[in-house]
């Protein structure tokens, strides 16, 4: 995961951030964090294709908020996104959640809008090391009427 994180970030996030954001980004991945981030209320999900990891997803199933989304830029727009991000809100239904919702890169923004997910107000992100990038909150509601 750690892998797929990392190199989705750097190839991916220079498309729409700067190189100093994107360092900030990716600086303090490494594979010890994944270990303790997916314990818990956590669902994680990793996707095959031709027998290699392509992409995962984390779901917290306590706040409904997916914490993590990525796919390694060989394997982007092949519907290995779409898939995960299908089967975190099947999830996410069968648990009962009342809606899903991420903090989106600017270049993942039209992806979440084409699942149904809308956005709110552009905001900033600040890494450990002060720097800053901009996300946009996104969310599903998953039952009628819901609000939140």
């Amino acid at each position: 995961m750690c892998h797929i994180q990392g190199t989705s970030i750097l190839e991916l996030g220079r498309l729409v951030y700067t190189d100093d954001e994107v360092m900030a980004w990716g600086d303090g991945l490494s594979p010890e964090r994944y270990v303790t981030s997916t314990l818990g209320s956590r669902f994680a999900l990793i996707a095959e294709l031709d027998s290699s990891a392509a992409g995962f997803g984390i779901l917290d199933l306590s706040t409904g908020e997916i914490t993590a989304m990525y796919v390694l830029p060989a394997f982007a727009r092949r519907g290995i996104g779409t898939a995960i991000l299908d089967e975190l809100i099947a999830e996410a239904k069968r648990k009962g959640l009342p809606r899903v919702h991420c903090q989106s890169s600017l270049f993942a923004e039209a992806f979440y809008q084409k699942a149904g997910f809308e956005p709110g107000l552009r905001g900033q992100h600040r890494f450990r090391g002060g720097q800053q990038i901009d996300y946009i909150p996104m969310v599903k509601f998953l039952v009628a009427g819901g609000d939140g």
